[in-house]
């Protein structure tokens, strides 16, 4: 079969075209997309002085590689910066299809692993542990390597977390009065009971549990005001978790995350 079109001319962007390079990987299939070059430098003496400025100036950038066509509505992202602190190895900034985030397991995770042998942050020479400025505060990340020196598993110590309200209850348009507990890992979520909203975390009903998370998120944003006892900007709700019975009785619980603007998690998160 021919055509009788002509092949396309190679073409090449102009220089001062923004160009961007990236490595895309996964934590149990939640998507990272890991920026390793083409973001002009990004003013701020603390990590949340660079988020506030990347929201200022780069969400344009944000919206082109977290939304369609190159992107998703449930991209993820990590812009990765140097240091802030004196003793830390990188810092980074999460994005995602709704703005800036403050912290993110499965992205710590990512990068600890496939950031790691991509090339894309490098683990300290002498094998302590990867020291990450965050927007939520130190991570510190560890990589469990084999004989031959790849990766076989990773783990982080988080921000110190807490219960910042327990049996809150929020009148919700369609769902009536729901129950929820209010905690910090990191960034805010409210808690709620799977079983008592009939839902069964399963991915058949993944739009239903977009929809309810939803409404639940924006009715007890509206309700209750949240400050974080240190950070001003780390005061807000992030995402509603659906919590369910364990399916295997080695775990300890089933969850789903829905955060950001309906993006639902994959992974294990919150």
């Amino acid at each position: 079969m021919t055509s009788s079109h002509p092949l396309p001319r190679s073409w090449t962007p102009p220089e001062d075209w923004i160009r961007v390079t990236s490595l895309d990987v996964h934590t149990a299939g939640e998507p990272l997309r890991i920026i390793t070059g083409g973001i002009p430098p990004i003013p701020g003496k603390t990590i949340l002085e660079k988020r506030r400025n990347a929201k200022q100036h780069l969400d344009n950038l944000r919206k082109a590689l977290m939304w369609e066509p190159r992107g998703h509505a449930d991209m993820y992202g990590a812009i990765l910066t140097e240091p802030v602190t004196w003793d830390g190895h990188a810092g980074v900034l999460f994005l995602h299809n709704e703005g800036f985030s403050t912290m993110c397991g499965h992205g710590i995770i990512g990068l600890t692993m496939a950031g790691v042998e991509g090339g894309a942050v490098a683990l300290p020479a002498d094998g302590s542990p990867l020291l990450l400025d965050t927007p939520a505060g130190r991570i510190t990340a560890y990589a469990n390597t084999d004989a031959e020196g790849r990766i076989f598993q990773a783990s982080f110590l988080n921000v110190p977390s807490f219960v910042s309200a327990l049996d809150q209850e929020v009148e919700v348009e369609g769902l009536g009065t729901v129950r929820f507990d209010l905690a910090f890992g990191g960034a805010f979520y409210a808690f709620c009971d799977a079983d008592a909203l009939g839902l069964t975390l399963n991915p058949s009903e993944f739009q239903t549990l977009i929809d309810v998370g939803m409404r639940i998120k924006r009715a007890v944003m509206d309700s209750f005001p949240l400050e974080h006892p240190h950070e001003a900007d780390l005061g807000f709700l992030y995402g509603t978790i659906f919590v369910g019975k364990a399916e295997n009785p080695e775990n300890h619980s089933r969850n789903v995350c829905i955060f950001a603007e309906g993006e639902v998690d994959r992974s294990p998160t919150g």
